[in-house]
């Protein structure tokens, strides 16, 4: 009887009003992709490819403490949509403290600030199981396990005019650099030993950001969706501590129109965990150009295009390495939630004379929830 009466209670409690429910939500979004290999010596690779591209669930919540004061939480989890691969792997995932006038103080494993900056200029983001978006090339997209993030209110500058900070600290664990569970872990045993901060000005017509990470591993030398049996490039990619740069800015001069820039720099930094192949990289530069258009009349459509760059110097008198993505799409929007769209790109990958070149050609369906 004791725990009858107990479950009652707590489902009592669970049930009320003053509890504030669990937000279930989430994003559905798979492609059917023709990547032909234009560089095949011994085999025909030519293949049609299902992709899940970052579909996951999530569980967000907030409770109210005081008038300024609120908890708040999150817990992530992505899938493969066309049934490859693992399920249930991480994403973000953290717990915190939330004071309307301070900002909000989280932790757990969390996305670093830069990476926050890219997902408002490339256009392209998650396409080909994340291989077509900046993260194929350039190093910066990361999710950091063992951090803590103070994120600032929007603190208002002018008329309709708005600065906000992000820091992120991090540790290691003595644990040395690595990559796993959908994140990645830095080197050292302090809190701080490698971070990440960033700082966006915003107004209706204009975003500028700038953000850097200081010893936040992340991946060199990418290849992005190269489809090829044996690549001429002979370029394997470097997991390696990094110190980045990035600029990022999006402008809106007409009605309908965006256009996009995003522009960093990267170096290695000295970390346990560092291959001997990160030791001959001297320095990694990347650019990207991008626009979107909403059609006239048409206003479910929106075009767009996108061209990206990286190219990697290196301390042995190696060749420079360099990695371009060229992309083109059109949207429609059925609603808020639901999304196809369809695209075809073009990437080179190049050292000296050798050349790998990709097409590709595809299209998907979104489904948020």
């Amino acid at each position: 009887m004791k725990f009858k009466f107990l479950m009652v209670s707590i489902l009592s409690i669970l049930a009320s009003p003053s509890f504030a429910s669990p937000q279930f939500y989430g994003e559905i979004d798979a492609s059917i992709d023709y990547i032909p290999e234009k560089n095949a010596n011994t085999a025909d690779r030519d293949v049609w490819k299902m992709n899940s591209n970052s579909s996951f669930l999530g569980v967000k919540g907030e409770e109210k403490l005081t008038d300024r004061l609120s908890a708040v939480y999150l817990i992530e989890w992505a899938f493969n949509a066309d049934g490859d691969g693992s399920d249930w792997s991480q994403r973000d995932r953290y717990i915190g403290l939330k004071d309307k006038d301070i900002g909000t103080l989280k932790i757990g494993k969390n996305n670093s600030p830069l990476k926050k900056l890219s997902s408002a200029v490339d256009s392209f983001n998650n396409y080909m199981r994340n291989t077509a978006d900046i993260r194929g090339i350039m190093p910066g997209e990361n999710r950091i396990n063992n951090s803590v993030v103070y994120d600032s209110p929007k603190f208002e500058v002018g008329h309709e005019a708005n600065i906000a900070v992000s820091v992120l600290l991090a540790t290691g664990e003595a644990q040395g650099i690595k990559s796993n569970q959908g994140g990645v872990t830095v080197d050292g045993k302090g809190l701080g030993d490698a971070w990440s901060t960033s700082l966006s000005y915003t107004t209706p017509m204009f975003l500028a950001g700038i953000a850097y990470d200081k010893a936040i591993p992340s991946n060199f030398l990418g290849q992005g969706f190269l489809n090829a049996a044996t690549p001429h490039t002979n370029i394997d990619r470097v997991f390696a501590a990094a110190n980045t740069l990035r600029l990022t800015s999006v402008i809106k001069p007409i009605d309908r129109m965006t256009l996009k820039a995003l522009v960093q720099t990267s170096e290695i930094e000295p970390a346990n965990g560092n291959p001997i192949e990160a030791s001959h990289i001297d320095q990694s530069i990347g650019w990207l150009i991008g626009a979107e258009y909403k059609i006239p009349n048409y206003a479910n459509w929106n075009v767009k295009a996108q061209y990206s760059q990286n190219s990697t110097s290196f301390k042995n008198e190696a060749a420079d390495y360099d990695a371009m993505q060229l992309m083109a799409g059109l949207d429609y929007s059925f609603s808020k939630q639901v999304k196809a769209y369809g695209y075809t790109a073009y990437a080179t990958f190049k050292q000296a004379d050798a050349k790998d070149k990709q097409p590709v050609i595809g299209t998907g369906l979104e489904f948020k929830f």
